[in-house]
């Protein structure tokens, strides 16, 4: 995975925000008349280019953020957004294990568009959640989970999306929107107590039908990466639930579709070289 380091680097700009227990205008509903959605930094440079703006093509609500790659005599500059007043970050006084949200995105020539959640306690890096995400032509689901390097609780989060090249400068055409940013739970996943199993099994979610909540169980005899990622009927990933290497056990994990409409969904899970399907409904 690639880091960039550069919203590390903007702990020295630390400041105190007001504490709030969800990330604020994480919908992006709210915008100022400079075009930057409230209590967000981005690197929009007016009468040079612009690579933020605000978009009616939204998850939720009525607004999200759009995202493009500008081009500036000829030179790729990547659309990047920031949390907090000036991009310093904002005030956090629990410790998140997710930062959760929608997006989509296309990518021009391998660029690649990264979530970072950084969290600092006196101005000093404590935590950090931060992941790749793939190409999507629909808004679909993330799910970063955080992790950190000490016990104490942070007292500031900078939250960056952005788009950059693939060793290079970024491509015109990459576009992404962003929209219901939000802390979350981890994976949630919970290792059962019953033994290692003999094979590889997924089985049905329960309850089914759902609203909005379902928990699917699976087992892995051995060590191995395992995913589970929830698509629609179209084929359009809405959900990554799993991604990690796991122990052999077995597991159990929710899945939460609130912000998904009713209908059929397909989930997927992949251990190694075993793959299986199953459907599931979601009737609201």
């Amino acid at each position: 995975m690639k880091i960039n380091f550069f919203f590390l680097l903007l702990s020295i700009l630390l400041s105190t925000i007001a504490s709030n227990a969800q990330i604020p205008n994480g919908g992006f509903e709210n915008w100022e008349s400079n075009g930057n959605p409230v209590g967000w930094w981005t690197n929009n440079a007016p009468g040079v280019y612009t690579t933020i703006t605000k978009s009616s093509d939204a998850h939720s609500g009525s607004w999200a953020v759009e995202g493009n790659v500008a081009s500036v005599s000829g030179i790729g500059v990547g659309p990047a957004i920031i949390s907090g007043v000036e991009g310093v970050g904002i005030s956090i006084n629990f410790r998140p294990t997710a930062i959760t949200g929608y997006y989509k995105f296309t990518s021009i020539n391998g660029d690649y568009m990264q979530v970072q959640a950084n969290f600092f306690k006196n101005g000093v890096g404590m935590g950090v959640g931060a992941a790749n995400l793939n190409p999507a032509a629909s808004y679909t689901q993330f799910s970063i989970d955080i992790g950190y390097g000490t016990g104490d609780v942070p007292d500031t989060v900078i939250i960056g999306v952005f788009i950059a090249g693939n060793g290079a400068l970024p491509s015109v055409g990459s576009k992404m929107f962003v929209d219901d940013l939000a802390w979350g739970n981890s994976s949630d996943v919970k290792e059962l107590v019953n033994g290692i199993p003999d094979e590889f099994a997924l089985m049905q979610n329960y309850p089914n039908p759902f609203n909005p909540t379902s928990a699917i169980r699976y087992s892995i005899p051995e060590a191995s990466f395992a995913t589970i990622k929830v698509y629609d009927m179209l084929g359009n990933e809405v959900a990554t639930l799993i991604n990690e290497e796991q122990p052999a056990g077995n597991y159990e994990v929710d899945f939460n579709a609130a912000g998904l409409s009713s209908g059929m969904y397909l989930y997927r899970l992949q251990a190694g070289n075993f793959v299986e399907v199953k459907k599931m409904i979601l009737m609201k």
